[in-house]
């Protein structure tokens, strides 16, 4: 007996998938010009480093941790908390909480040199009627996070 076929797809790709069934996030992909260990240095740093490029997230504090599994509590402008679920492995994070669905990923690009970084962000409670202002806010932390790198 043969053995089934195996395929490994990077995270980018996986992040396309998943929000390919989430009909309410917005999703937006850029081409970073850092490598992916220092793009995911930023990105992946839920408690540093997404309040550095991520506008709506004034603060964020890993509350509880069990593996790749955590629970995140963020705070925006107004000091609302905002608690998630999320999943976060290397080069790929997906958050959920009662009103949003937020999700990053990044990939090689070039051999390496440049760095595929997908991000979705979006609202059950605003459906696909949020998704042009999801839209809006993503584009503007992909700008936020060239600055930083």
């Amino acid at each position: 007996m043969s053995a089934w076929p195996c395929v490994e797809i990077d995270p980018v790709v996986r992040l396309r998938a998943l929000a390919a069934g989430l009909p309410h996030v917005a999703l937006v992909e850029c081409v970073l010009e850092a490598p992916p260990e220092h793009v995911w240095s930023i990105v992946g740093d839920l408690e540093h480093g997404v309040p550095r490029f991520e506008e709506s997230v004034r603060s964020a504090e890993i509350t509880a941790r069990d593996g790749e599994r955590l629970e995140v509590v963020t705070r925006g402008a107004l000091g609302l908390p905002m608690r998630f679920r999320a999943v976060l492995r290397p080069g790929w994070c997906v958050m959920h909480s009662r009103l949003a669905d937020i999700g990053m990923a990044v990939a090689p690009q070039d051999d390496g040199r440049r760095t595929r970084f997908a991000h979705f962000e979006g609202s059950r409670w605003l459906g696909r009627l949020g998704r042009p202002l999801f839209r809006r806010r993503v584009i503007g932390d992909f700008e936020r996070l060239r600055r930083l790198l």
